[in-house]
């Protein structure tokens, strides 16, 4: 799926039945909006969608699921009901074609979705023009299907000027503990664990929300939207004070095996840049402060953005995770090139401390 920060092309409207109805179900993400370079004083928001059929077979991709864990020595247990809400978007069928309308209080006119894809098999991902909103970071948009269809969808729209910091965070083993170098607990707790946060992690991040005056936090992961409701979840609930729009990768597979096979494979990097690539696109004069660890690709992502976007990506912390490969040699061949004031490997223990450090002040 192609993504971009500059408004997409308006479809024409399309039938009576090609919109959101009832045997329909319809996930909104939450979403970046920045100002309109055209139109200043307006806003543009980039929103991601997801349309499919309100009936989904659960039952056959429990069976699959099941058998790949059982194949890992992996018992299910009494987490059959948290397994089934963790995957029932890959057995989700999406719609093609679907268009609708949402709404966003505070703002001056309403948005609207035309036609989700049939190469993304429902997903949709437009940049469309809210008018002009009132000036706060966190708006409540809403869509409602239509005539006889009584649900109310809903997502936060983030809202961030063109100036000051931004956050760009990993999450799994960076803000979530997922253990993704070892497979089975990477698998437990991805589909039966309830997630738990890498300690110290979310009072850092408090801070971070003060130290940095509300920055525009961005979670960027390698995991499928499938996965978005639960890491969503786990953010709000965890990071309260650190909430923000999650971009994940848009997996079109619907078998179960080679869902589980994308869960496990580490090569995230082009992904990544190109994420930070979009939100310079969106934010051409924003301050990033970009924070990850060592189990896949981070320090090469980081150090890949800062030479292509300079001083934009104004420090780079790395968690320093054991078992990953944290050698010198790694990292210096990662950060080739960045000045070594502009990027810091941590530890666990060093956490606390890093609340100390001034950002914002220039300081890494």
């Amino acid at each position: 799926m192609s993504v971009s920060a500059l408004p997409a092309p308006q479809q024409e409207d399309r039938g009576l039945f090609d919109g959101v109805g009832v045997l329909d179900d319809l996930l909104m993400f939450d979403a970046p909006a920045f100002p309109d370079p055209a139109r200043p004083g307006n806003t543009l928001v980039s929103l991601q969608a997801f349309v499919s059929l309100r009936s989904i077979d659960i039952g056959a991709a429990t069976a699959a699921v099941t058998a790949i864990l059982s194949s890992f020595g992996i018992d299910v247990g009494d987490g059959l009901n948290t397994l089934q809400e963790r995957i029932k978007l890959i057995a989700a069928v999406g719609l093609p074609g679907k268009n609708f309308s949402f709404m966003v209080p505070g703002c001056s006119q309403p948005a609207k979705i035309s036609g989700t894809s049939g190469t993304d098999l429902g997903m949709a991902l437009q940049t469309v023009s809210l008018g002009r909103c009132i000036n706060t970071k966190e708006l409540n948009s809403y869509a409602v299907p239509g005539f006889l269809d009584g649900r109310k969808f809903s997502a936060s729209v983030f809202s961030s000027p063109d100036s000051g910091f931004g956050v760009i965070s990993d999450i799994d083993d960076t803000v979530k503990i997922s253990n993704v170098l070892d497979t089975v607990a990477l698998i437990k707790s991805t589909l039966l664990e309830e997630p738990k946060p890498v300690p110290g992690m979310p009072e850092l991040y408090t801070s971070l929300a003060k130290s940095l005056n509300k920055p525009q936090f961005v979670y960027v992961t390698g995991s499928p939207f499938q996965l978005y409701p639960f890491l969503n979840k786990f953010l709000d609930t965890t990071y309260p004070n650190a909430k923000g729009p999650i971009f994940t990768q848009n997996l079109t597979v619907v078998n179960p095996v080679e869902a589980l096979q994308f869960l496990m494979n580490g090569n995230t990097q082009a992904y990544k840049v190109s994420m930070v690539d979009r939100l310079k696109a969106m934010y051409p004069k924003k301050t990033w402060l970009a924070i990850g660890d060592s189990t896949q690709k981070d320090p090469e992502v980081y150090g890949e953005s800062f030479r292509k976007h300079g001083a934009s990506i104004s420090c780079s912390w790395i968690r320093r995770v054991e078992g990953a490969n944290n050698t010198d040699e790694r990292f210096a061949a990662a950060f080739a090139g960045v000045p070594t004031n502009r990027f810091r490997i941590f530890s666990d223990a060093d956490i606390p401390g890093l609340a100390k450090i001034n950002v914002a002040g220039g300081e890494c």
